[in-house]
């Protein structure tokens, strides 16, 4: 039967594309976003009571797109998921926490971040393979690039990153 057929597709369609996270069970999505202009890091640290800096915290802030990953990129500064876009009330930020990430960067007396010959010393660090996925993310919004994120909606105030690229 036909309905049978496009039900399987679908089921099959979602069981690809949830990854299992390290949170638990809780399932992730695949979302696409292109950096850029309407694009917002924010980053701190958790620091203790004698003030040793604990795990490092980043937030990306982005706009909905307004057609699915599947149709078309999104925009500078955007994010979508691949199936759909984002529906009212969906956070548009993502959120990612490590403990071994810090980041480097120098501000000018005026307010602007430094430059060097490769762009802004803007630069997650750490021993960890959890830099290197930070090091995607920051170098896809601030030069503009397309990255890929899997998400899930934490308590609704963000989409939690549990895992990077295509």
């Amino acid at each position: 039967m036909k309905i049978d057929r496009i039900i399987v597709a679908a089921l099959l369609v979602v069981l690809c594309c949830t990854a299992r996270t390290s949170f638990g069970d809780q399932p992730s999505f695949p979302m696409v976003c292109r950096g850029g202009a309407g694009m917002r890091i924010m980053v701190n640290h958790d620091v203790d009571a004698d003030g040793i800096p604990g795990a490092t915290a980043m937030f990306i802030f982005f706009k909905a797109a307004s057609r699915p990953g599947s149709v078309s990129q999104p925009l500078a500064g955007e994010c979508t998921w691949m199936d759909r876009t984002l529906k009212s009330g969906e956070p548009a930020v993502l959120w990612v926490r490590a403990p071994h990430v810090e980041f480097a960067f120098q501000v000018e007396g005026d307010g602007r971040v430094s430059r060097d010959a490769s762009g802004l010393r803007l630069s997650p660090e750490g021993n960890s393979n959890e830099a290197q996925k930070w090091h995607y993310m920051t170098d896809g919004v601030l030069k503009g690039k397309l990255f890929t994120v899997n998400v899930y909606n934490g308590s609704g105030r963000v989409l939690v990153v549990t895992s990077v690229g295509p």
